[in-house]
């Protein structure tokens, strides 16, 4: 009498942690990517809760500090438009340098607002214009950085890679609220804003200085690209 076969065990989840995490610490352009994004992440997020605290301290009107959001938002989505041409025509490693420099550059200008001889009205403007324009290459960064990525790995790393890219950029920008509250009574708008500024400028050196990051070609060339 045949006796059905019996079904394959499951993988434990803990089995899956450490297998997803030992994978993907064996590969530097990974972990680049892991401290990158997390400062990346705690830099924006930081910004975002001092310019929001800031105003909410002067009592600023709620329309314009809903502004704020919709603003960024609004560039996130020309963004995202933007990213599906540039993987065809410029190298990735190129464009995600590019794009790291060009956050510093969209939240410098913020060291001048709020300052003395600055009126309220134009520091605002500059604010929100500055942030806004900041929100552009996020898609760029998800789209070609992550594509190239999630196009390397083995399919059964997928999902256990995408937790090592998201856990760690998480984990650190969860403490940038109480970091910006923290900061705004000691060190006042333009002085927090430094130090966020800090940390975005330090993820940007170490994509800049990641030989496999800047060599990530065009989509086309990603086949004989490594990670």
């Amino acid at each position: 009498m045949a006796h059905a076969a019996a079904p394959a065990a499951r993988p434990s989840f803990f089995g899956d942690f450490v297998s997803g995490w030992s994978w993907s610490l064996r590969k530097p352009l990974l972990v680049t990517v892991m401290v990158a994004a997390a400062l990346l992440n705690f830099g924006v997020n930081g910004v975002e809760y001092a310019i929001q605290l800031h105003l909410m301290q002067f009592n600023t009107d709620a329309t314009l500090i809903g502004a704020i959001g919709s603003g960024i938002a609004a560039m996130m989505l020309v963004g995202a438009f933007a990213a599906a041409r540039l993987s065809d025509r410029v190298p990735v490693g190129v464009c995600i340098c590019v794009s790291f420099v060009f956050l510093c550059a969209c939240v410098a200008p913020m060291l001048f607002a709020y300052g003395p001889g600055v009126s309220d009205g134009a520091s605002y403007a500059l604010v929100f214009v500055a942030n806004s324009v900041m929100g552009l290459p996020f898609p760029i960064i998800d789209a070609l950085l992550l594509g190239f990525v999630y196009a390397k790995a083995p399919t059964s790393m997928q999902g256990r890679i995408a937790v090592s890219l998201i856990v760690p950029a998480q984990a650190l920008s969860a403490f940038s609220s109480a970091s910006a509250g923290t900061l705004l009574p000691v060190l006042g708008f333009r002085g927090t804003i430094a130090v966020f500024l800090a940390a975005l400028a330090l993820s940007t050196v170490i994509v800049l200085c990641s030989a496999r990051i800047r060599r990530i070609p065009r989509v086309d060339g990603w086949d004989t690209a490594e990670l």
